[in-house]
């Protein structure tokens, strides 16, 4: 009973930090949102095409998706137990097994509790590992070659949206693991944090690093501002 207790309490404060997570998530969003159209310095318009490149990788994407399906399960699934790999390192557990079919895939790492067990579970829902790496390269890329890499970009997000599309349902015992509510409480924040650093990181003078600390800068600002 007390067990059974502690893990309520458990569930209960995760869902609440979520939930706060989330309301500074749409506070910086709002930021965003304005900055991209309601901004006095520049145009909606040219704002937006900031993406166009972006934007003609993600339809290149599921131009391919469509007619291109060789080896495309496989890969999706290499990607979904990569990224439960990458978080299991990064929280410095131990991977003892990593294996990707067209079908399935299992990765089997030390440790079966933790604070760093959702993050790791949950991860291939919320982190669109290609992308971020993308991101972080792409400081290094000459100005007037960006327009490439952009496209390149915009193909790696549109393999983690059919990835989140195919993958993400209530069968998955990555999510059914526990209380729905938890987990897209918590897939739907990320996501949501991903697709406004992407934004971000696209702006004039800005890139990954900076977008992300844009972020806690200005939730930072939200709390001090509520407090």
């Amino acid at each position: 009973m007390l067990l059974g207790l502690m893990k309520k309490g458990i569930y209960i404060l995760g869902n609440t930090l979520l939930v706060a997570m989330l309301l500074l998530t749409l506070c910086f969003a709002w930021r965003v949102v304005s900055t991209i159209f309601f901004s006095h310095t520049s145009s909606a318009l040219g704002n937006l095409l900031l993406y166009k490149w972006m934007a003609v990788g993600i339809i290149g994407y599921a131009v391919v998706h469509r007619f291109v399906t060789k080896n495309i399960s496989w890969l999706e699934t290499f990607s979904h137990e990569l990224t439960h790999t990458v978080v299991a390192l990064i929280f410095l557990r131990r991977v003892h097994s990593f294996n990707a079919s067209e079908k399935s895939g299992q990765v089997s790492t030390s440790g079966d509790s933790g604070m760093s067990l959702v993050p790791m579970t949950l991860a291939p829902y919320c982190l669109p590992i290609f992308t971020y790496l993308a991101l972080m390269l792409r400081c290094l890329i000459a100005g007037d070659a960006l327009w490439i890499y952009d496209i390149l970009l915009g193909v790696t997000v549109g393999f983690h949206f059919y990835c989140f599309k195919t993958q993400t349902g209530n069968h998955q015992t990555d999510i059914n693991k526990y209380p729905l509510s938890f987990s897209y409480l918590y897939i739907g924040t990320f996501v949501l944090f991903n697709i406004l650093i992407l934004l971000v990181s696209l702006w004039p003078s800005r890139n990954v690093f900076n977008a992300l600390w844009l972020f806690v800068t200005s939730s930072w600002e939200t709390l001090t501002n509520l407090l």
